[in-house]
Protein backbone atom coordinates (compact mmCIF):
# COMPACT_ATOMS: atom_id res chain seq x y z
CA UNK A 1 0.00 0.00 0.00
CA UNK A 2 2.58 2.63 1.21
CA UNK A 3 4.52 2.19 -2.02
CA UNK A 4 1.72 2.08 -4.24
CA UNK A 5 1.15 5.74 -2.63
CA UNK A 6 4.78 6.60 -3.03
CA UNK A 7 5.10 5.92 -7.27
CA UNK A 8 1.67 7.86 -7.42
CA UNK A 9 3.09 10.94 -6.10
CA UNK A 10 5.83 10.49 -7.90
CA UNK A 11 4.18 9.96 -11.02
CA UNK A 12 2.79 12.66 -10.45
CA UNK A 13 5.53 15.29 -10.00
CA UNK A 14 7.15 13.57 -12.83
CA UNK A 15 3.66 14.79 -15.12
CA UNK A 16 4.33 18.27 -12.95
CA UNK A 17 7.63 18.64 -14.03
CA UNK A 18 7.07 17.42 -17.56
CA UNK A 19 4.26 19.93 -17.76
CA UNK A 20 6.72 22.73 -16.68
CA UNK A 21 9.77 21.34 -18.59
CA UNK A 22 7.10 21.83 -21.91
CA UNK A 23 5.97 25.18 -21.34
CA UNK A 24 9.82 25.91 -21.29
CA UNK A 25 10.23 24.00 -24.46
CA UNK A 26 7.13 25.48 -26.30
CA UNK A 27 8.34 29.27 -25.62
CA UNK A 28 10.80 28.25 -28.57
CA UNK A 29 8.14 28.64 -30.57
CA UNK A 30 8.07 25.33 -31.51
CA UNK A 31 5.04 23.67 -33.10
CA UNK A 32 3.38 21.37 -30.35
CA UNK A 33 3.58 18.16 -33.09
CA UNK A 34 7.65 18.81 -33.34
CA UNK A 35 7.93 18.56 -29.54
CA UNK A 36 5.17 15.46 -29.12
CA UNK A 37 7.95 13.57 -31.37
CA UNK A 38 11.03 14.88 -29.79
CA UNK A 39 9.81 13.98 -26.34
CA UNK A 40 8.36 10.66 -27.60
CA UNK A 41 12.17 10.09 -28.93
CA UNK A 42 13.29 11.54 -25.85
CA UNK A 43 11.91 8.16 -24.41
CA UNK A 44 13.17 5.92 -26.05
CA UNK A 45 16.40 5.31 -24.49
CA UNK A 46 14.53 4.88 -21.22
CA UNK A 47 12.07 2.39 -22.60
CA UNK A 48 14.67 0.17 -24.35
CA UNK A 49 16.18 0.15 -20.79
CA UNK A 50 12.80 -1.23 -19.58
CA UNK A 51 12.58 -3.90 -22.59
CA UNK A 52 15.61 -5.22 -20.96
CA UNK A 53 13.87 -6.40 -18.20
CA UNK A 54 11.15 -7.72 -19.54
CA UNK A 55 10.19 -11.62 -18.55
CA UNK A 56 10.20 -13.17 -22.20
CA UNK A 57 7.99 -15.88 -20.49
CA UNK A 58 4.83 -13.28 -19.82
CA UNK A 59 4.98 -12.04 -23.35
CA UNK A 60 4.63 -15.34 -24.87
CA UNK A 61 1.84 -15.40 -22.38
CA UNK A 62 -0.31 -12.43 -24.04
CA UNK A 63 -3.20 -13.02 -26.38
CA UNK A 64 -3.25 -10.85 -29.89
CA UNK A 65 -6.40 -9.00 -28.09
CA UNK A 66 -3.99 -8.09 -24.98
CA UNK A 67 -1.46 -6.84 -27.55
CA UNK A 68 -4.06 -4.56 -29.35
CA UNK A 69 -4.87 -3.22 -26.27
CA UNK A 70 -1.34 -2.00 -25.29
CA UNK A 71 -0.71 -0.90 -28.96
CA UNK A 72 -4.06 1.06 -28.33
CA UNK A 73 -2.85 2.15 -24.99
CA UNK A 74 0.16 3.91 -26.95
CA UNK A 75 -1.44 5.74 -29.67
CA UNK A 76 -3.94 7.16 -27.52
CA UNK A 77 -1.97 8.02 -24.22
CA UNK A 78 1.51 8.66 -25.57
CA UNK A 79 0.71 10.03 -28.83
CA UNK A 80 -2.82 11.84 -28.74
CA UNK A 81 -3.01 13.07 -25.10
CA UNK A 82 0.65 14.49 -25.04
CA UNK A 83 -0.57 16.29 -27.95
CA UNK A 84 -3.52 17.51 -26.46
CA UNK A 85 -1.89 18.34 -23.48
CA UNK A 86 1.24 19.79 -25.19
CA UNK A 87 -1.24 22.44 -27.28
CA UNK A 88 -3.10 23.09 -24.18
CA UNK A 89 -0.53 23.90 -22.28
CA UNK A 90 0.49 26.20 -25.39
CA UNK A 91 -2.65 28.19 -25.42
CA UNK A 92 -3.71 28.44 -21.59
CA UNK A 93 0.02 27.68 -19.81
CA UNK A 94 0.52 24.68 -16.92
CA UNK A 95 -1.47 26.60 -14.22
CA UNK A 96 -4.61 25.93 -15.72
CA UNK A 97 -3.58 23.12 -18.58
CA UNK A 98 -2.69 20.84 -15.75
CA UNK A 99 -5.67 20.87 -13.08
CA UNK A 100 -7.30 20.47 -16.24
CA UNK A 101 -5.60 17.33 -17.25
CA UNK A 102 -5.83 16.50 -13.76
CA UNK A 103 -10.03 15.26 -14.54
CA UNK A 104 -8.78 11.69 -16.14
CA UNK A 105 -10.23 10.27 -12.90
CA UNK A 106 -13.44 11.19 -13.79
CA UNK A 107 -13.26 10.01 -17.27
CA UNK A 108 -11.65 6.86 -16.11
CA UNK A 109 -14.32 6.41 -13.45
CA UNK A 110 -17.02 7.15 -16.27
CA UNK A 111 -15.41 4.68 -18.98
CA UNK A 112 -14.83 1.87 -16.21
CA UNK A 113 -18.48 1.98 -15.25
CA UNK A 114 -19.87 1.74 -19.14
CA UNK A 115 -17.46 -0.22 -20.20
CA UNK A 116 -16.30 -2.44 -17.50
CA UNK A 117 -19.24 -2.79 -15.25
CA UNK A 118 -17.33 -1.16 -12.28
CA UNK A 119 -19.48 0.31 -9.40
CA UNK A 120 -18.95 3.44 -8.17
CA UNK A 121 -19.93 4.60 -3.95
CA UNK A 122 -21.10 8.06 -2.73
CA UNK A 123 -17.47 9.07 -1.66
CA UNK A 124 -16.17 8.05 -5.37
CA UNK A 125 -19.07 10.33 -6.41
CA UNK A 126 -18.17 12.57 -3.95
CA UNK A 127 -14.74 13.03 -5.15
CA UNK A 128 -15.81 13.67 -9.25
CA UNK A 129 -18.23 16.60 -7.71
CA UNK A 130 -15.19 17.60 -6.21
CA UNK A 131 -12.94 17.47 -9.23
CA UNK A 132 -16.07 19.20 -11.56
CA UNK A 133 -16.03 22.14 -8.67
CA UNK A 134 -12.32 22.82 -9.16
CA UNK A 135 -12.21 22.43 -13.12
CA UNK A 136 -14.75 25.15 -12.85
CA UNK A 137 -13.19 27.51 -10.59
CA UNK A 138 -9.64 27.01 -12.32
CA UNK A 139 -11.96 27.78 -15.59
CA UNK A 140 -13.59 30.74 -14.66
CA UNK A 141 -10.46 32.56 -13.15
CA UNK A 142 -9.01 35.13 -14.82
Amino acid sequence: MVLGIILSISAALCWSIGAMLTRLGLRSGMKTSTATFISTLGSLPLLAGLALTVNLKDLAKLTPIAILWFVMIGIVNYVMARQFNYVSIKHIGVTKATPLFASSPVFAMTLAVIFLGESINPVIILGAISIFTGIYLVVTSQ
